[in-house]
């Protein structure tokens, strides 16, 4: 029931209901061009190695190592800390700092011929 209440008419009230900082951003339509251009036409094509490029984009980016603070739960952590966590490492957000690409690449194949068994 509360469903069907929807008083949400226009375009510009669908941006006000969900956005979470006024003002942040506006919902705007693009051309057919960005359309069947696909999200590969915005940011570029993903990198054809998963593991490398998460690694990438957590372990070696300028800001890696630069803390913030979750907005649901309000931990404070690092990029490099949660891909450690995400990626099971021993030894957590200390053991991070010191493991390498290889190292991950090392446990991937370990934990994939495992799964494998």
């Amino acid at each position: 029931k509360e469903l069907k209440k929807n008083t949400v008419t226009t375009t510009r009230e669908y941006n006000e209901k969900y956005v979470q900082v006024a003002g942040c951003f506006n919902l705007s339509y693009g051309s057919l061009d960005s359309f069947y251009g696909g999200l590969e036409s915005q940011v570029g094509a993903p990198l054809p190695h998963f593991l490398r490029a998460v690694h990438q984009e957590h372990c070696d980016a300028t800001e890696s190592d630069k803390k913030f603070t979750t907005g649901n739960y309000g931990i404070t952590t690092t990029s490099r800390t949660e891909f450690a966590f995400a990626f099971g490492l021993p030894g957590g957000a200390s053991a991070a700092e010191s493991t390498s690409l290889e190292d991950y690449e090392r446990m991937a194949r370990k934990f994939s011929a495992a799964v494998a068994d």
